[in-house]
């Protein structure tokens, strides 16, 4: 048991974008994968599709809720078939009233702080290093807009008249559209931290336009520079939304 568990680690270690426990909102989708390679160990090693099995159900939620009955059932397919075909779990699983859609909306639920965004993040930026010897120097994932700026922005109170409510709710400032993956040395001390982005964009900040772009590309930065601007905060995330779909 102990050596099938270790085979399912470095497989998602080795073949899918996972790279983080961070990433693993639930381990109970591993359990299926277990199943299978202790008592299938040479089928295990030359299957297809095991990935896309770990994504849908991660992404998706599927083992959310009650999710003993549904293991016990995927384990019977795999006992039917003598393997594990994916077509078929996804056949059980959607049998069981379980979506395995995977759609913008879905992306777009996540938020700062959510169980499941490292999941999208460890997709998303596939050359950060989420495994530093030291927990401390993992990427961090901060507002690009700062929370602070944003908390800047009030509306009138209409039962006082004065001007003390926050424009910009939690879920708002917290979405996925206006979050970034960055370095530990990028957000410590001296780095990002309340910049806005019209300053942290800037091109002063950058060797070259090069260098600017590249950056741009990885974070999925829209390059109008009138968009960083606060007053233009909803147009960016509008714009951010398009380009991470």
């Amino acid at each position: 048991i102990a050596a099938a568990i270790k085979a399912v680690r470095d497989f998602v270690v080795s073949k899918t974008y996972i790279r983080s426990d961070k990433a693993l909102p639930s381990y109970l989708a591993l359990i299926p994968l277990i199943y299978y390679r202790y008592h299938y160990p040479q089928k295990f090693a030359s299957a297809m599709g095991l990935h896309e099995y770990l994504l849908r159900s991660l992404v998706t939620g599927v083992f959310g809720g009650s999710p003993d009955n549904l293991i016990d059932k995927i384990v019977r397919n795999i006992q039917e078939h003598q393997d594990f075909v994916p077509s078929e779990i996804f056949g059980v699983i959607r049998a069981d009233n379980r979506n395995l859609e995977i759609t913008p909306d879905i992306i777009f639920e996540q938020h700062y702080g959510s169980r499941t965004i490292h999941l999208f993040l460890n997709l998303w930026y596939q050359d950060f290093d989420y495994k530093p010897a030291l927990d401390a120097n993992g990427p961090q994932i901060d507002h690009i807009f700062p929370q602070s700026l944003l908390k800047t922005v009030k509306d009138v109170n209409p039962d006082s008249g004065k001007l003390n409510i926050l424009h910009y709710r939690a879920e708002q400032r917290d979405q996925i559209a206006d979050c970034m993956l960055l370095t530990a040395e990028e957000n410590g001390f001296g780095g990002k931290c309340d910049i806005p982005p019209d300053k942290w964009f800037d091109e002063s900040r950058f060797a070259n336009k090069e260098d600017q772009i590249r950056y741009f590309e990885l974070h999925l930065i829209p390059p109008d520079s009138e968009s960083w601007k606060l007053e233009n905060f909803d147009r960016f995330l509008e714009v951010r939304k398009i380009l991470i779909a």
